[in-house]
């Protein structure tokens, strides 16, 4: 299931979720010919995020739900709804 652990600061993403959430248009270089949970793994890394597991139909990133939404979406969060 995914969710984020306010006490380790990690986030469960799971592929269900990343897929749905996974809507930006473009990529850093680093994440071409990729797909699924492997794209999403290297978005967050080429960005600087700690990727602290990764499994075939989930990850464990180092994000709060905003920085989750931010590096999928492409888009900016909405500080109301993230309350």
């Amino acid at each position: 299931m995914s969710g984020y652990n306010k006490d380790t600061g990690i986030f469960e993403l799971t592929a269900t979720k990343a897929n749905y959430w996974l809507r930006r248009t473009s990529f850093p270089p680093g994440c071409e010919g990729k797909s699924g949970i492997v794209l999403c793994a290297a978005l967050f890394e080429s960005q600087g995020f700690e990727v602290v597991k990764k499994a075939t139909n989930y990850l464990h990133v180092k994000a709060n739900p905003d920085q989750i939404w931010e590096m999928l979406s492409g888009s900016k969060s909405d500080p109301e709804r993230s309350k």
